[in-house]
This record gives structure tokens, C-alpha cells and sequence, in this order.
């Protein structure tokens, strides 16, 4: 079972419309943000299934690109977000897909982000109430939980040696 209480149903302090489509995107946003020990210069970005249909009507497309640029769920910024990756120096693309090869679930995406010489490959998924959970880090399954409570540096820091140097993975 993912959630842990009565709260993790309801839903977290943030910036709307959907828990699933926002608070939850905003935390994958915000752990690759983490892991890449700041905002990314380059980011390709893939919406699978009901984050394909629906990210610019849910704001899926702001609270991912929020959380990249380091915003947390509640920042009333988010709705800036398209606009501020200009000012953060963040360039990105996004790709909609029908179902995802890694994993099953219909919000779902998957974003390569580089910073320096850093590249990184993360899959997320957002499970409702604002949790989400990273199940990829570069191709290497994983299971980490993550809530809008998190702090997402220490969560984050433990699963940086597997962010890999551009040398060896080539460009984003």
C-alpha cells in the first residue's frame, strides 16, 4: 500500500488543480532538480497515457517544469513555471507518448535532464494525494516513495552515484 495515512489521501498544500497531475509531478520535478544538485540546463521531458492527454489542462506541463527549476508544491510560482525555466536558463522539450515501456501506470513520465557535464534519466510516477515514486534512475529500477513532506536533498543524495557524466552517456 502506498499511503501511510489519512492525509497522504487527501492531499497536501499546493498550488492546483490535481494532486495527481501537479503536487506529485512537482516532487519528480523537484528530486531530479535534487539530484542534479540544481536546476537542469536541458531537459527532455515524455508524458505518458493520462499525463499525455491532459498535461496543459492540469497543469502537468507547469509543476514538472516547476519542480526542475526548484520550486516546491505550494509556491504560487508554479503557475509561472513555462516562464521562469527563461530565467533559470532551463531548455526543454516535451514528447506525449500512449504507454510507457518501464512502467504501468497512467501518470507517468520520464525526464533526461542535464546540468554541466551531469546527465540523469528518471522515471516517475504520481500516485494521487500528492505521493509519487521515482521507479528509474538510468535505466536501473528502483522504488523510492516520495511525499510533499520529503526532503527531497537528503532523499536525493543518497541516490546520487548514479548520476552519471555526459562523457560517458553522451548529450541529452
Amino acid at each position: 500500500m502506498e499511503f501511510q495515512s489519512c492525509f497522504d489521501i487527501i492531499g497536501p498544500i499546493m498550488v492546483g488543480p490535481s494532486s495527481s497531475h501537479t503536487a506529485g509531478v512537482v516532487s519528480i520535478g523537484k528530486f531530479v532538480y535534487e539530484l542534479l544538485e540544481g536546476c537542469p540546463e536541458e531537459a527532455e521531458i515524455i508524458f505518458y497515457d493520462s499525463f499525455a492527454e491532459t498535461y496543459q489542462g492540469h497543469g502537468t506541463d507547469k509543476a514538472l517544469l516547476g519542480g526542475l527549476i526548484g520550486l516546491d508544491t505550494d509556491d504560487s510560482q508554479i503557475k509561472h513555471a513555462i516562464e521562469l525555466t527563461r530565467e533559470y536558463g532551463l531548455s526543454y522539450k516535451f514528447q506525449f507518448e500512449d504507454s510507457c515501456p518501464y512502467y504501468e501506470h497512467p501518470n507517468t513520465t520520464v525526464v533526461t535532464a542535464k546540468r554541466g557535464d551531469l546527465v540523469v534519466k528518471v522515471g516517475g510516477v504520481s500516485l494521487g494525494g500528492g505521493l509519487s515514486k521515482i521507479f528509474m534512475i538510468n535505466d536501473e529500477s528502483f522504488d523510492i516513495r516520495l511525499s510533499t513532506s520529503d526532503d527531497f536533498s537528503i532523499l536525493a543524495a543518497r541516490y546520487r552515484p548514479y548520476v552519471m557524466r555526459e562523457a560517458i552517456v553522451g548529450a541529452v
